[in-house]
């Protein structure tokens, strides 16, 4: 994805709100999408949207059923993914992409692209998730129900395209405190997001992972991690650091739980080659 400029104010970038339905939590057990939303936003207004049931080709789970009202019988005659993928890459070409636990999304999102033969989603982009914690918003939940709640928001449904106008109403609100913040432009944010000011300088990595982070390469660590102390090694893909309480984080796609996860560098022992083909 090319073409954002990331000293533009915030409030002038395209930006893409979305969200998928699934019919089930586990990407790594077969579920698929069976409905994607998503709404362009530009110069503060809408110039596109998406939004339509898929037939996810296998059942949905009765828990899913539950919580977003869908039925088989809605799914069976609804498009298959790989017929509106093309239209799902022409409305997100140059837009900051936005979901409130973007990872979950964006997971199933570019599996289904990869399925289709599309690249996966690159480039930048928010999660009001992560900006909700950032903005140091304590409540019991910082689900997108509770947090549209707590602002006096539109409900969200657990239907895609009604999630999808909660979360753009709840990056407005996000927006106008981070401008009070004097977090202006596209790359405040996107540093924001890593738990970095304006005026904060970028965190440093040891010379292995800072040259991975640089091109984009995988590597090895040996990780011990609070839950685990015994130290396993991990094969990882590198995204950005990222700057926590407890310390310095790198952000990667982590081949063995097959998402993205956080890694303490104080819990990193060894940063190792792969060797491991693509």
């Amino acid at each position: 994805m090319t073409g954002i400029e990331r000293q533009q104010p915030i409030t002038a970038v395209p930006l893409l709100f979305f969200d998928v339905e699934t019919t089930g939590l586990e990407i790594q057990a077969g579920h698929r999408i069976c409905e994607v939303a998503m709404l362009r936003w530009e110069h503060g207004q809408e110039v596109g949207r998406i939004n339509t049931l898929i037939n996810p080709e296998r059942e949905l789970d009765p828990q899913a059923a539950q919580i977003n009202g869908l039925q088989p019988a809605d799914l069976n005659t609804a498009p298959l993914f790989t017929d509106i993928a093309p239209q799902i890459v022409q409305i997100s070409q140059n837009a900051v992409r936005i979901a409130h636990n973007l990872p979950f999304d964006e997971s199933f999102l570019n599996m289904e692209l990869c399925r289709a033969g599309y690249p996966p989603f690159t480039g930048p982009a928010l999660d009001t998730l992560e900006l909700a914690r950032r903005l140091g918003i304590r409540r019991g939940s910082l689900s997108l129900a509770a947090l549209a709640a707590t602002f006096g928001l539109p409900a969200p449904t657990h239907r895609a395209m009604d999630d999808v106008l909660t979360l753009r109403a709840l990056f407005d609100h996000f927006v106008n405190e981070m401008i009070s913040l004097g977090i202006i432009t596209l790359e405040d944010v996107l540093r924001f997001a890593r738990g970095l000011r304006p005026n904060d300088p970028e965190p440093e990595a040891p010379p292995p992972l800072a040259a991975a982070l640089a091109t984009g390469s995988t590597l090895r660590i040996v990780y011990a991690s609070k839950s685990n102390p015994e130290p396993l090694e991990r094969r990882i893909r590198p995204i950005e650091l990222v700057v926590e309480p407890n310390g310095i984080s790198v952000r990667a796609f982590c081949y063995l739980r097959n998402d993205i996860r956080n890694f303490l560098l104080s819990r990193i022992s060894a940063y190792l080659p792969d060797t491991q083909p693509e």
